[in-house]
């Protein structure tokens, strides 16, 4: 007599049931890795933002040069032969310092230079036999925004110094510094003009050598430097992910 063959039963090992977490961090990871393939090359504009200058290089000296003096800047005075008429002098609010005998003699709105030959004119000496040089730079201020190393702040104006010497003058960028959205904003308050907004391409100066756009600073410039949309996305993270997220996205650096 036939029977019926005998079905075999299935025996199935019950499922975990899934993590909606797993699935978030696994989507979070590819996120954090499509960034980090995305990044801009600002590792090596940092690095050059705090290099030590080249030899030869613009350094602070040539924007000291066309300084213009002002009230309350600080200056060392020297004339050969007449230690009465050297020393440190603040300029006051006329434009003139103190040189004893020789009365207040004005040197605001002239360069270190310029403030040496007046000097040597009233002191009755060839022009080398007097020397200027400002010590503190009170009178005029650059206002930086945004991602500069430090906080945002007004740093003392030395002179016509084009933009990359000023951050190389403070420290450079911070990691979450968009390298592309530095711009320098120029009020023209005094003149009652409208103001200006300068872009500066700093890709092109640090990477190509080309500085068309590295403008030379003027006092009361604004320097804006943005902020990476990866940087900003990362203020918004909780303490615990924004670690791993800095590191994927090339925004931590080892040893900060």
């Amino acid at each position: 007599m036939e029977t019926a063959p005998r079905t075999q039963e299935r025996r199935t090992r019950p499922t975990a049931p899934r993590r909606p977490g797993c699935r978030c961090f696994v989507l979070l990871f590819c996120y954090l890795a499509l960034l980090a393939g995305c990044a801009l090359n600002t590792p090596a504009i940092e690095r050059a933002l705090v290099a030590p200058p080249l030899p030869g290089a613009e350094g602070d000296s040539v924007a000291a040069a066309g300084y213009r003096i002002g009230c309350p800047d600080v200056l060392e005075v020297h004339v050969q032969g007449k230690p009465d008429l050297s020393g440190l002098q603040t300029v006051g609010p006329d434009g003139r310092i103190d040189l004893g005998p020789l009365g207040r003699v004005r040197v605001e709105g002239e360069t270190a230079s310029g403030a040496g030959l007046r000097v040597a004119e009233e002191a009755g000496v060839p022009p080398r036999a007097a020397q200027v040089r400002v010590t503190e730079y009170n009178s005029q201020q650059i206002y930086l925004v945004g991602e500069v190393a430090g906080l945002q702040r007004a740093v003392p104006y030395l002179g016509p110094e084009t933009v990359t010497a000023l951050l190389h003058r403070v420290g450079g960028l911070t990691p979450g510094a968009a390298v592309g959205e530095v711009h320098v904003v120029r009020s023209h308050v005094a003149e009652g003009r409208t103001p200006e907004v300068y872009h500066i391409d700093l890709q092109a100066i640090l990477m190509h050598h080309d500085e068309r756009t590295n403008l030379r600073l003027l006092p009361f410039d604004q320097v804006h430097v943005g902020v990476t949309r990866e940087a900003g996305f990362a203020r918004c993270m909780p303490p615990c992910l924004r670690p791993l997220f800095e590191a994927c996205c090339g925004m931590r650096r080892p040893g900060r």
